[in-house]
């Protein structure tokens, strides 16, 4: 039964967000309770734990509540330290992966998606991407731009084969950083999921190119792990309404800004879904952001951001 120490994943199926997260949890074999949520706005059991922030997928731990994966990755490896994700090799070098796979790599796997079957998609969800990018999601412009960005994909994927000859060459592993998959293997293997969960005949395509990766991709798709617990969204709002925040001493020690604990403070990712998040700053570092704010639902909550991809300014 998920409580206050249960790891409360708020995810759907599709969304190769929440697939990053759900294989860590599989490689990791970690117990975890699953709320679907919507796709797309309104998200009413959603918005009391985060204070406005919209995107997929949202980690909660108690009152603890976590936006955006790099900062869900990095509190899972402190929390569940065995086994290691964060392995010898991958220190560092998994976030900068992870900042291409999240940014370029991503882009150009939605201009490929929505490019081939952005015509299939409801009213609906076309106007919530737009609200959410700030602009026109135009899916005639990504059907002429589908062939350029087909290109790009497969190059990039092809990053992914050279690295694997590489490794193989110099007798260090069949996995992205040695003889283990870890961080950044998990980074990695999230476009391709959401290629094939669309349009796999190009997948398919690109990996005749590409024989080591698809024997990779393959392998991580083998991990099994723990089935998720489902429980609903308001439930997750009681677990977090009767828990505490992980007590934690307010510090902005070391900070490049003026910030002191206690400032009223706003945050929000700086490329879309800008919705700025309100509260209270506990910690400002390198690191992460964390705020507190209250809510009628959810009552005292910490909001965890991740410092690089995001904008922190005064209420």
């Amino acid at each position: 039964m998920a409580n206050a120490q249960s790891i409360i994943l708020h995810q759907y199926e599709r969304s190769p967000f929440s697939e990053k997260i759900r294989l860590a949890l599989r490689m990791k074999n970690l117990a975890w309770a699953a709320v679907d949520i919507p796709p797309i706005m309104p998200k009413p059991d959603v918005m009391p734990l985060t204070g406005g922030y919209r995107r997929t997928p949202v980690m909660q731990i108690g009152a603890d509540v976590f936006c955006d994966t790099s900062i869900m990755l990095l509190e899972l490896e402190k929390r569940f330290q065995l086994p290691a994700l964060n392995l010898p090799g991958h220190e560092g070098l998994a976030r900068m992966v992870g900042a291409w796979t999240d940014g370029k790599w991503f882009q150009t796997s939605v201009g490929v998606i929505f490019g081939g079957i952005g015509d299939q998609m409801p009213k609906e969800f076309i106007e919530d991407r737009t609200k959410m990018s700030g602009r026109a999601f135009d899916v005639d412009a990504m059907k002429a731009a589908a062939p350029i960005m087909r290109d790009q994909w497969r190059s990039q994927l092809l990053w992914i084969e050279e690295r694997l000859a590489g490794g193989r060459l110099a007798g260090t592993g069949d996995w992205l950083v040695g003889t283990k998959p870890g961080l950044v293997d998990v980074h990695v293997h999230m476009n391709p999921w959401f290629v094939e969960k669309n349009i796999p005949d190009f997948l398919e395509e690109c990996f005749e190119a590409a024989p080591l990766t698809r024997d990779w991709y393959a392998r991580l798709k083998e991990f099994k792990g723990q089935a998720p617990e489902e429980i609903s969204g308001a439930d997750a709002v009681e677990i977090a309404h009767k828990a505490a925040p992980r007590l934690k001493p307010a510090s902005t020690a070391g900070d490049l800004r003026d910030f002191q604990p206690g400032d009223r403070v706003a945050i929000a990712p700086d490329d879309y879904g800008k919705d700025w998040v309100e509260g209270d700053l506990v910690i400002a570092n390198a690191e992460r952001v964390i705020i507190a704010r209250q809510d009628e639902r959810a009552d005292n909550l910490h909001i965890h951001f991740p410092r690089v991809g995001y904008v922190l300014r005064r209420a």
